[in-house]
């Protein structure tokens, strides 16, 4: 029996959120999306130049590195469209919900999440939530390499490269895109 979407609001988004990006360099933002070209609201979320549409939580854990390379208080570079389309691969929502479980993990590994086979339902779950904020018609987008040319990767425990996108050595995460929101759900690494 396939498991039924959880329906998500301000409380259960701040829960799940939470739960997934609650602790550790991440960053998790939602932002309108005014766009065609959603590439621009995507820069716009990463850049810290929007606000969640639904003044719900969101999370920038992301401590500063000993320069600022970004020239802003965003942990990531300031990107164009055409570099935000080089660096990101479309996945599905399955590819989708297990990277969101595995940035939890050290080294964006599901595996590396202390006692994770007991917190595995709590965290998947969690993941359902947050992906449930965006339509059964959205897209999805990763830097994970593995996803370059499998959209459907498992990416619970990757064994990939990232194309980094932020100021730190090491970065890995996912872009939902719907028709009226943007989310950037991101974990960093810095050596």
């Amino acid at each position: 029996m396939p498991q039924q979407e959880p329906a998500v609001q301000a409380d259960s988004w701040k829960s799940a959120v939470s739960d997934l990006f609650g602790g550790g360099w991440t960053f998790a933002q939602v932002g309108p999306r005014r766009h065609d070209d959603w590439r621009r609201d995507v820069a716009a979320v990463m850049g810290l130049k929007t606000t969640d549409p639904r003044g719900w939580s969101s999370v920038n854990y992301a401590p500063e590195v000993g320069e600022n390379r970004s020239g802003t208080n965003s942990p990531f570079f300031s990107w164009s469209s055409e570099e935000i389309d080089r660096s990101l691969h479309e996945i599905g929502m399955r590819s989708a919900g297990q990277l969101l479980v595995a940035l939890k993990g050290d080294s964006y590994q599901a595996a590396n999440i202390p006692d994770f086979d007991q917190q595995r339902d709590r965290l998947c779950r969690s993941s359902r939530v947050i992906l449930s904020r965006f339509s059964t018609h959205s897209r999805f987008f990763t830097n994970a390499a593995d996803a370059h040319r499998n959209p459907d990767a498992d990416l619970l425990n990757p064994d990939t490269e990232w194309d980094c996108l932020s100021v730190y050595t090491t970065d890995c995460g996912l872009v939902a895109v719907s028709d009226t929101e943007i989310g950037v759900f991101w974990a960093f690494w810095e050596d």
